[in-house]
C-alpha cells in the first residue's frame, strides 16, 4: 500500500464501526437469523476439540451420521478457531465471531488496495470498501459463524493478486491469486465460480496472444485437481458416514415457481442485501458509467481485463442462482455466496469513470459521503432488527431453555457420553451443544415423526421442552405418553427414558401432575354457578351448543379480550418452576383465524411475562368439538405479581368453550 496513512485510517475506521455494530452481539451464541446453520459450523469447531483435531473427519454433535462425522466444505476456518480455543482454554462463541470479523477486515483491506489499483483514488477506494462493509447481510454475517464471509475475504485477496499479475506479469502474484481462489472455493463451494472465471480469462489471453503460459496452466490445473479431490473425499465420507449438509441443486421446478421465488426474494431481502443508500449509489455510479461509455464509445484498453472478468463471474453466479433458486427463497447468505462479490467489483470498476476533481464532482463526492452515513444508519437498524427477540422464534426459545441444562444433567448424574434424543429441537445441534452431549434431534413434530427415531436410534434419554410438550409433541403424537417415562427436569426441559412396558397414561400422569405438586386446580363445566374468584369473569354461558350437559361458555365476537383466570403470586405456596396446564373443548361455526389464549405475569407498572397460544393450531374444523391442550412455563412469581389468562379475540370470532380444566403445578 503506497498510502499507509490512508490504509491505517481505514483500519481504524472499520474497527470503530465494528465496535458500534457488534459490541452487544460479539459474544452471543448462534442465534436468530439462520442460527441452525451457524450452530452447525460452531459445532464443527467444538468437535475438533473433542476428536483430537482430526481434520479429515469433521463432525458435529448430531449422531444421525455415524459418530457425527460428516462431509463439509474444507473446514480450515473451524479448525483454526478450534486451535485458538485450545490455546485460550475457552470455547466461547466470541472467539469464532472475532475470528470471522478479523478475516473480513483483512479481506476488505485487500479490496481497498484493489480499488486503489483500479481507480487510483483514495476516496473511491474508501467508497468501494465501505459499500461492501455496510451491506446489511454482510454486516450480520461478518461477525458470525458461516464460511461465506471468509470465502469473500479470500476472494478479494485473490483478485488483488490476480489483477496485480495482469498489470506487471509477476508469477508470484499469479500463484498467490490461484491459492486464494482455491482456498475460497474449498471453504465455500460456490466460490469455485471465481477460480474458474480466472482460468477462462487466462485461456482467452493465451488464445489472443497465441502463447502458452505453462506456469498459469500448471497453477490452475493443480488447484482444480485439489478442489475436485477434496470433493471426491467428501463423497467418500458421505457414503461411509452419511451427510449432515445440503449436497444437491434446488432449481425452480416451473416458470410459475421461478416468478414466485423472484417476487419473494424481492419482497423479503431487497433491503437486507443492500440499504436504500446502496441502491442509490449503484444507480448513480452505473448511470454515470453508461453515459461516459456511450459518449466515448469504447472501453479503456487497460480496463478491458476487469470487464471481461465481471462478465464471466456475473454469468457464473447467475447460473448458480438458477441452480439454487429455492435456497435463495429462505437463505439470505446465498447472495453472499454468489452475486455479492460481482456487484462490489462492479462498483470498483464503474467508479473509475467518475471524475471528482472539479467543484461539481466534489459535490457528488460529498453526496456519496452522505450515502455512506445513511447506509451505516440503515445497516445498524437492520442489524438491531435481526437481533430482536420475537415470540414466534422457536430456535431462540430453544436456546434460552436449553442454556444451563447441562448443569442439571451433571447434577442428576447423567454421564457425559449419554446419547440424548431431543424432540422438538428446531435445529440439528443447538440443544446438543448446550447440553454438552451428543445425540439425535427431531426438528419439529408437526412435520417429523418422532416415533421413528425412538425406535431407530440408540439413545439413552429423551429431552423435550416443557413449553412445547403438550401443545406440539403430545398433540401430534399422543402415543409418546405410552412409550416414555419422565425421570426429571429443571422446570424448562423434561428428561425421559423408555417405559418398561407399553402402558397408556393420562396426560397428567405422563407429566407427573398429582396432588403432591399441584398448587391450584379447577375444572368448570359452565352448568353450575362459578364460585371460584379466580375464574369469576369466565362466565358468559349459552345453551346453544355444549360438549357435556346443557351449557357452555361463549366467547362473544364483540369482546376482544375475554378474561379467564387471575391469581396473585402470594396465593401460591411455591413461586418457582411453575407451569399451567390447560385443557378444554372448543368449537367454532367457522375456521378459527386469530384467536389466542394468552398467559401473562404483570405488576401494576410492568409486564414481566407474556406468551400466546394460537387456537387454530389445534381447533381446525367447523361445527365440531375439539380438544385443546396446552401448557405455559412461567417465570418465578413475586408476591405482588398477578398471573392472568385471557382469550384475545383479534378477528371477532364466535367460539364456544366447555369443560375448562386448569392446573398450576410445580
Amino acid at each position: 500500500m503506497k498510502n499507509r496513512v490512508s490504509a491505517s485510517a481505514l483500519i481504524i475506521c472499520l474497527f470503530l464501526l465494528s465496535t458500534v455494530l457488534y459490541y452487544n452481539t460479539i459474544g452471543l451464541f448462534p442465534v436468530f437469523m439462520h442460527a441452525w446453520t451457524q450452530s452447525e459450523h460452531y459445532a464443527l469447531a467444538l468437535c475438533f476439540l473433542e476428536n483430537g483435531f482430526d481434520f479429515f473427519h469433521p463432525c458435529t454433535f448430531n449422531l444421525q451420521t455415524i459418530d457425527g462425522i460428516t462431509p463439509t466444505d474444507f473446514p480450515i476456518n473451524e479448525y483454526i478457531v478450534a486451535l485458538i480455543m485450545k490455546a485460550t482454554g475457552s470455547a466461547s462463541p466470541v472467539i469464532y465471531r472475532t475470528y470471522t470479523l478479523f478475516i473480513s477486515i483483512a479481506g476488505l483491506l485487500f479490496l481497498y488496495s484493489l480499488a486503489k489499483k483500479i481507480t487510483g483514488s483514495e476516496i473511491k477506494s474508501w467508497l468501494v470498501t465501505l459499500f461492501a462493509f455496510l451491506s446489511p447481510v454482510y454486516i450480520y454475517y461478518q461477525s458470525g459463524f458461516l464460511p461465506s464471509v471468509p470465502a469473500i475475504a479470500f476472494t478479494f485477496i485473490a483478485y488483488f493478486h490476480y489483477f496485480s499479475f495482469k498489470n506487471d506479469n509477476r508469477k508470484k502474484q499469479l500463484y498467490l491469486a490461484v491459492l486464494f481462489f482455491l482456498l475460497a472455493a474449498l471453504v465455500r463451494r460456490p466460490f469455485f465460480i471465481f477460480l474458474f472465471a480466472a482460468l477462462l480469462q487466462e485461456m482467452w489471453s493465451m488464445f489472443k496472444s497465441r502463447k502458452t503460459e505453462w506456469s498459469a496452466i500448471t497453477a490452475f490445473t493443480l488447484s482444480i485437481i485439489v478442489f475436485f479431490s477434496y470433493y471426491r473425499y467428501n463423497v467418500y465420507l458421505s457414503k461411509i458416514y452419511g451427510n449432515a449438509f445440503l449436497d444437491s441443486f434446488l432449481p425452480a421446478r416451473s416458470w410459475d415457481e421461478f416468478q414466485a421465488i423472484v417476487h419473494e426474494i424481492y419482497r423479503t431481502w431487497k433491503l437486507q442485501y443492500f440499504t436504500g443508500a446502496h441502491y442509490i449509489m449503484l444507480i448513480i455510479v452505473f448511470a454515470y458509467f453508461i453515459y461516459n461509455a456511450l459518449k466515448r464509445r469504447t472501453i479503456a484498453e487497460d480496463h478491458k481485463k476487469y470487464w471481461l472478468q465481471l462478465f464471466l463471474i456475473f454469468s457464473g453466479t447467475l447460473c448458480y442462482f438458477g441452480l439454487m433458486m429455492r435456497q435463495y427463497y429462505d437463505h439470505d447468505y446465498y447472495f453472499l455466496d454468489s452475486l455479492f462479490v460481482p456487484i462490489v467489483l462492479l462498483i470498483a470498476v464503474a467508479t473509475n469513470e467518475m471524475n471528482i476533481t472539479t467543484g461539481k464532482q466534489r459535490t457528488i463526492g460529498l453526496f456519496f459521503v452522505l450515502m455512506i452515513i445513511l447506509a451505516f444508519v440503515s445497516g445498524k437498524q437492520v442489524q438491531e432488527a435481526r437481533y430482536t427477540v420475537n415470540e414466534w422464534d422457536r430456535v431462540e426459545q430453544s436456546r434460552v431453555n436449553y442454556t444451563g441444562f447441562d448443569k442439571y444433567l451433571d447434577s442428576a448424574g447423567i454421564p457425559k457420553d449419554s446419547k440424548i434424543l431431543v424432540i422438538e429441537s428446531y435445529s440439528t445441534n443447538i440443544p446438543l451443544i448446550l447440553m454438552k452431549r451428543k445425540g439425535y434431534t427431531v426438528y419439529q413434530t408437526n412435520r417429523d415423526n418422532p416415533v421413528f427415531p425412538l425406535f431407530r436410534f440408540d439413545w439413552d434419554y429423551v429431552a423435550i421442552q416443557d413449553i412445547f410438550l403438550v401443545s406440539d409433541v403430545i398433540y401430534y403424537y399422543p402415543v409418546l405418553k405410552s412409550l416414555l417415562e419422565r425421570v426429571g427436569g429443571n422446570g424448562k426441559i423434561s428428561l425421559y427414558k423408555q417405559s418398561a412396558s407399553f402402558k397408556p397414561k393420562s396426560l397428567k400422569a405422563f407429566l407427573g401432575v398429582d396432588s403432591t405438586n399441584s398448587l391450584y386446580s379447577n375444572c368448570i363445566d359452565f352448568d353450575s354457578e362459578i364460585t371460584d374468584e379466580h375464574l369469576k369473569h369466565f362466565g358468559n354461558k349459552t345453551n346453544e351448543v355444549s360438549y357435556s350437559r346443557q351449557n357452555a361458555a361463549i366467547l362473544k365476537p364483540e369482546i376482544e379480550y375475554q378474561s379467564v383466570f387471575s391469581i396473585k403470586g402470594n396465593e401460591l405456596k411455591k413461586n418457582q418452576n411453575l407451569k399451567i396446564l390447560i385443557t378444554a373443548h372448543m368449537r367454532s361455526n367457522e375456521p378459527i383465524k386469530q384467536l389466542q389464549l394468552i398467559a401473562s405475569v404483570a405488576t401494576q407498572t410492568e409486564t414481566k411475562f407474556y406468551q400466546s397460544f394460537d387456537l387454530n393450531r389445534q381447533i381446525k374444523h367447523e361445527n365440531k368439538w375439539e380438544k385443546m391442550e396446552t401448557q405455559f412455563v412461567l417465570p418465578s412469581l413475586a408476591a405482588e405479581d398477578e398471573l392472568k389468562l385471557y382469550f384475545w379475540n383479534r378477528a371477532s370470532e364466535k367460539v364456544y368453550c366447555d369443560d375448562f380444566d386448569i392446573v398450576i403445578y410445580n
